[in-house]
C-alpha cells in the first residue's frame, strides 16, 4: 500500500537539534566581530524574528492594504503570513530548478504591484544585479529575503546591499533562541517606537534556552542542578493545570507560522542580542560548511536523491543540507519515526501556486528535504543521521 499522508503528532521528539541548541563552547566573553553578511550593514534593527522583519519592511516601504507584492512560488506559508497580516496582496511567480529568478516572468507579473521579495535559499547566494536593474525600471521595492543567509556576498557586495529592504533570521544561524533582523542600506530605517519585551519574556527566553540545551546534553554538570530545576517547575505546572479548566494552547489551536501581534512592536529579547554578539562566528562558519560536506561525502553519488546543490562555493554558509529524494514521503515518514530532525521548507504552499504557475515549485514541495548542518550537532549526532538517511533510501528503494 502506497503512503500517502501522515499524523505529524505521532512523531516524537527529534533526537538531534534542529536548529542550533546553546552551550558553553558557542560563546565567549568578549563580543566577536561579524564577518560579511545582512549583520554588516550600517542600518539594523532586531526583532523577535524574519517574518516579523518582513512585516516592518513592508511598513516601512509605505505598501499598503491592496497593494500587490510579488512572492516566489516556492515558499513557506511564514512569508506569507506578514502580507495577510497587512492587507497586502501576494502575487506569485515561478521559479527556475537552479532556485534562481527569470526576470521575464517578474515583468510579465509586475503590473499592479509595488515591491518583490527575492530569496537567497538554503545560504546559497543568488545573484540579484539584473533583478536590482529591473525592479529600478519599474519602480519596484526590491526586499532582500536573507533568512536562509545571514552570511555572504555576491560580487564583493554583502548580502542583503542589493535590496531596498533586508530580512534575516538569525535564530537559523546562532543558539540565541529567537531573533530577526531588519536591515536597509538605500533607505534610513524610520525609527520605530519598538520596545524591549517584558522581563517575563526575558526570562522565558532564559528558561526555554536552557531547557532546550539540557534536552540535548549541551550543558555537562550544570545539566544536573538544572534538571532538578525543571522537574520542580513542572511539578507546579501540573498543580497548576489541575486547578485550571483545560483549554487548548496556543500550539495546539493555532499554525506555527501565524504572527503574535504583539511581537511587532518589540525587539528580539536582550538575552538573544546578547548572545548573538558573543556567539563564535568564525567557528559557526567553518563548522556549517564541515558539516554539509559530510552530507555531500555520503550522498553525491547516489541515484535515489541528489543534492539541491552538489557544490559548496568558498563564501557560502549554509543554512541546511537540501536533499531531493525520489521517494520523499516513505523515507520523511520512516526518519521522523526514528526522531531524525529534519525540515521541510516549501511543504504546504499557499493555495494560487499549482502546477501550470510553477511545476519546480510543486515539484519540490513534494520531494525536497533538508537536514540540520548547524555548528552545534556532534560528529556522532550527524554520523547518525546520514547513517539513518542511508538506511531509509535503500528500504524505499527496495520496496
Amino acid at each position: 500500500m502506497q503512503l500517502t499522508s501522515y499524523d505529524p503528532s505521532k512523531f516524537p521528539k527529534a533526537r538531534a537539534p534542529t536548529l542550533p541548541t546553546p552551550s558553553p563552547e558557542c560563546f565567549c566573553l568578549l563580543p566577536q566581530p561579524i564577518l560579511a553578511g545582512v549583520l554588516t550593514l550600517e542600518n539594523t534593527l532586531h526583532l523577535h524574528s524574519g517574518r516579523y522583519a518582513l512585516a516592518l519592511a513592508l511598513k516601512q516601504a509605505k505598501i499598503s492594504s491592496d497593494d500587490g507584492v510579488l512572492l516566489p512560488a516556492y515558499h513557506c506559508l511564514a512569508m506569507v503570513e506578514p502580507l495577510r497580516l497587512a492587507g497586502v496582496r501576494p502575487v506569485y511567480y515561478p521559479i527556475n530548478s537552479d532556485l534562481s529568478i527569470d526576470i521575464i516572468e517578474i515583468e510579465k507579473r509586475s503590473s499592479g504591484v509595488k515591491a518583490i521579495v527575492a530569496v537567497h535559499y538554503f545560504g546559497f547566494p543568488q545573484d540579484f544585479r539584473l533583478l536590482r536593474n529591473l525592479a529600478d525600471r519599474l519602480g519596484l521595492i526590491l526586499i532582500e529575503d536573507c533568512a536562509h543567509a545571514c552570511f555572504g556576498a555576491i560580487n564583493g557586495a554583502p548580502l542583503g546591499s542589493l535590496g531596498d529592504y533586508a530580512i534575516a533570521s538569525t535564530m537559523k544561524f546562532f543558539p540565541i533562541g529567537h531573533g530577526g533582523v531588519l536591515a536597509s542600506t538605500r533607505h534610513r530605517l524610520v525609527q520605530p517606537a519598538l520596545k524591549n519585551p517584558p522581563l517575563k519574556i526575558e526570562l522565558k527566553t532564559v528558561i526555554n534556552l536552557l531547557e532546550n540545551a539540557h534536552a540535548y546534553h549541551r550543558l555537562g554538570r550544570l545539566g544536573r542542578l538544572l534538571n532538578i530545576l525543571i522537574q520542580m517547575k513542572d511539578n507546579l505546572l501540573r498543580k497548576k493545570r489541575r486547578s485550571q479548566p483545560l483549554t487548548p494552547s496556543r500550539n495546539e489551536a493555532t499554525p506555527e507560522y501565524v504572527m503574535d501581534s504583539r511581537w511587532l512592536g518589540w525587539r528580539s529579547s536582550r538575552v538573544s542580542r546578547f548572545l548573538l554578539r558573543h556567539a563564535r562566528t568564525d567557528d559557526l562558519i567553518k563548522r556549517r560548511r564541515d558539516v554539509y560536506r559530510m552530507f555531500l561525502g555520503a550522498l553525491a553519488h547516489r541515484r535515489d536523491c541528489r543534492p539541491l546543490f552538489p557544490d559548496l562555493p568558498e563564501d557560502v554558509v549554509p543554512q541546511v543540507f537540501p536533499l531531493y529524494v525520489n521517494q520523499c514521503l516513505p523515507v520523511f515518514v520512516n526518519l521522523k519515526r526514528q526522531g531524525v530532525p529534519i525540515i521541510r521548507f516549501g511543504e504546504f504552499l499557499d493555495d494560487p501556486v499549482d502546477q501550470e504557475l510553477c511545476p519546480v515549485s510543486i515539484d519540490y514541495a513534494e520531494h525536497v528535504l533538508q537536514f540540520p548542518c548547524h555548528q552545534c550537532l556532534k560528529d556522532d549526532e550527524v554520523a547518525w543521521v546520514i547513517e539513518r538517511l542511508i538506511i531509509a533510501l535503500d528500504t524505499a528503494e527496495s520496496c
